[in-house]
């Protein structure tokens, strides 16, 4: 794929200041810079998240009368039911929530929905599940922000509701007690990108900040396990409360003590050692999602509450099994798109839909053929007459606010602005499609449609060492708005090359008589491009390679072209 090579511009004087005061070498002041930081103290804060600058839970709107309402279900006895979500922020958000509120003597029960039978959202089955139960309130968990039918019937049943979610609101708010939702129009809180799992930890957090003392076990650390999953498995930015959620909770992951459905995963998972902060999204979260993908994810809810180790490993092995089956319908399903993607036909969208795919993997495969033909993509799976779809985007688009120019053609949608769900009648795919692919040629310009390769700053051989890349590691754990840092080097020669492995390009480079190592994943066909030019540019991501006990520094190559 064709990419612009787009270098962060430099103040060097700027840089020297920075650098200074806040400790840290001029590369990664750069970084920060990049990141849009300007003062040392918010580098620092940065740099050493603490849970301490976690943000006031009360200034979410609804917050006060969500918890004078659970104050009153605590002093009534009453039966607390929670509605969650299938997907890993939904089962995290679910599972805090209702623990939760068991530490606190608080009588409750759950429902997660099944994706096929009643998709996404509050449901009515679920809102008649929680009447059966005896609950007099209804708590939603990454979901709800739409559901104000559901809403309805459940008051009209006898039940309140308080919304907790992080979904685009519509305009008109559901009829609930309370509506947390840190995208409201009215809401001041001062960090809206959290996940589903985030504003629930604000509800718990608010509630233990009211009720502390009642239970031994109310310490809101005690839940960034769970936080960290569900944020990072959502793929929301990766700063300001995120990032505290991520590193803490990381460190719970880890730690000898960590919940017994964590460790039932890792064993199962045959994952043995320290979970680093980048393969948190490739090993346990795929395995927590397999579940809400093919069948009941209510399983999953009771590995993250049970305290028994054998109960444990007998879900964890399960969801291992289910976790294989999901791999391979992906597989089948993304064969199936590719196979109707004509690369020199591609316009500004690829929408595709088939009544053979299972619509618990087209989210994924979608996000397979973005990063391969950067792209909007919409897939979806037909049934019974219905087109079930989940769409991902490209950063210069919106793509909530773009299915919101579709929905007098559309049952229902959600999301955010890289992912969404929506539903449609199978007869309306053609127009869909039509008005779909206008929406987005005329939102985006032809630059939008070339991804861009964004480079914090060209550095050379020499200013690479095992303490910038000891330095760098502060920036972990990365996600969505805090990438990895990407480096540019130039006028590089190659002094041997082989390919290994799955097609991977291992190369010995050198500049001004310094060697480096360098890997290139599934860059092997990179080498005819190159082998005849005099010199070669490259971006990449520095590191430390271990290997039978010996380390050196290693470069991890994301893009080269012949030096010009």
């Amino acid at each position: 794929m064709n990419r612009n090579w787009v270098v962060a511009k430099t103040n060097s004087e700027f840089l020297k200041y920075l650098s200074k005061e806040a400790s840290i070498s001029s590369v990664l002041a750069q970084v920060m810079v990049n990141r849009g930081f300007k003062d040392a103290s918010s580098i620092k804060d940065f740099l050493y998240p603490s849970i301490s600058n976690l943000h006031d839970p009360f200034l979410m709107p609804d917050m006060k009368k969500a918890i004078q309402r659970l104050g009153s279900a605590i002093d009534r006895k009453e039966i607390v039911f929670v509605h969650g979500d299938y997907d890993a922020d939904g089962i995290t958000s679910t599972a805090l929530i209702v623990s939760s509120l068991r530490s606190l003597g608080v009588n409750t029960c759950y429902h997660i929905p099944n994706r096929i039978v009643e998709g996404y959202g509050l449901s009515q089955k679920g809102v008649q599940k929680a009447k059966n139960c005896g609950a007099g309130l209804i708590i939603t968990a990454d979901c709800g922000i739409s559901s104000q039918q559901e809403v309805m019937n459940a008051k009209s049943l006898g039940m309140d509701v308080i919304v907790t979610d992080h979904h685009e609101p519509p305009e008109k708010l559901p009829e609930a007690t309370a509506v947390i939702d840190p995208h409201r129009a009215d809401s001041r809180y001062p960090f809206r990108q959290l996940a589903g799992v985030g504003v629930a930890f604000k509800l718990v957090q608010a509630l233990y900040q009211e009720f502390r003392g009642t239970s031994d076990k109310s310490r809101v650390e005690d839940l960034l396990d769970l936080v960290a999953l569900g944020t990072v498995a959502d793929s929301v930015s990766l700063v300001d409360e995120n990032r505290i959620f991520a590193t803490f909770g990381l460190k719970a992951i880890n730690h000898d003590r960590c919940r017994v459905g964590i460790k039932a995963i890792k064993e199962a998972a045959g994952i043995e050692g320290e979970i680093k902060p980048g393969s948190l999204a490739y090993s346990l979260i795929p395995r927590i999602n397999a579940a809400g993908r093919l069948d009941d994810a209510s399983e999953v809810v009771e590995l993250f509450l049970t305290h028994e180790r054998d109960v444990a490993r007998e879900i964890a092995s399960v969801l291992e099994t289910q976790n294989k089956k999901r791999q391979k319908i992906e597989g089948d399903v993304f064969q199936s798109a590719l196979s109707m993607i004509n690369p020199d036909d591609v316009g500004h969208s690829i929408i595709l839909s088939s009544g053979d795919w299972h619509p618990g993997v087209i989210g994924i495969v979608a996000s397979r053929l973005v990063d391969m033909f950067y792209r909007p993509v919409f897939l979806f799976s037909v049934r019974d007459s219905v087109a079930k779809g989940s769409a991902r985007s490209i950063p210069p688009l919106h793509l909530y606010e773009a299915i919101a120019g579709c929905s007098e053609l559309l049952l229902g949608f959600g999301g955010h602005r890289q992912a969404a769900g929506l539903r449609l009648s199978a007869e309306n795919m053609s127009s869909f499609s039509s008005r779909m692919e206008s929406i987005i040629e005329k939102a985006l310009s032809p630059e939008d449609m070339i991804p861009v390769l964004e480079i914090d700053a060209t550095v050379k051989f020499t200013d690479i060492n095992y303490g910038l890349i000891n330095e760098l590691s502060l920036l972990e754990p990365h996600g969505d708005s805090n990438r990895a840092p990407l480096f540019g080097s130039k006028e590089i020669s190659v002094l041997n090359h082989k390919i290994v492995g799955n097609n991977h390009l291992k190369m010995q480079l050198m500049q001004n008589s310094v060697h480096v190592d360098t890997i290139g994943f599934r860059m092997g066909n990179e080498i005819d491009r190159i082998m005849n030019a005099s010199s070669i540019d490259i971006a990449f991501n520095p590191g430390i390679n271990e290997w039978q006990g010996m380390k050196n520094v290693q470069l991890n190559l994301k893009a080269i072209r012949p030096n010009s």
